[in-house]
């Protein structure tokens, strides 16, 4: 009889826990961005999570981090590429996965030209401006990648979706007292 109401408490649980676990992983993500010890750090802990797509496009794009903070030419690119070969991984296991696409843009639009890794920008970039539109992406992670893209090379009418969802986004926010 009490079975049900503890599965659905656990089930709250996990789904509580596995929310909070993504932002701790996003939260790590930016900040390894400027330090190599939170990139070290964050790749030990993805280690220890189930290898979902999320867990793997977040371990490759910390590889490709990473190779930012090291001075070695040949450690930089086999960093670069073990982590472009992972997120591409985790973006065709779950290839509607719009925070994984933004990592893969953001990375491509960020990397140096010389590394050539940029034959998804135009896909990706169109398949995030369709994702933000469908509101089913938590309201941090919208705000990042609004944020982000809206700094990005866009056409005016690109740019007025990012920003018209900003807005939309910004009056939802107010409108539910937050």
């Amino acid at each position: 009889m009490w079975a049900k109401p503890v599965l659905i408490f656990i089930s709250t649980l996990f789904f509580i826990s596995t929310d909070s676990t993504k932002q701790n992983i996003r939260t790590m993500y930016a900040k390894s961005v400027e330090s190599k010890q939170t990139a070290q750090n964050l790749l030990a802990v993805l280690e220890k999570q189930e290898q979902s797509a999320f867990v793997i496009g977040y371990a490759g794009a910390t590889k490709m981090v990473l190779a930012k903070h090291v001075f070695n030419p040949f450690t930089k690119l086999n960093y670069f590429n073990t982590g472009k070969r992972m997120l591409n991984k985790a973006i065709a296991k779950d290839n509607n996965n719009v925070e994984l696409v933004f990592l893969r843009y953001a990375t491509q639009v960020s990397a140096p030209s010389i590394l050539g890794y940029n034959s998804d920008i135009d896909a990706d970039k169109k398949q995030i401006l369709k994702g933000l539109n469908n509101n089913k992406l938590d309201e941090a992670l919208s705000k990042t990648i609004i944020s982000f893209m809206i700094r990005q090379e866009l056409t005016p009418e690109e740019k007025q979706q990012l920003t018209g969802l900003a807005n939309d986004r910004r009056s939802n926010f107010s409108r539910h007292g937050r």
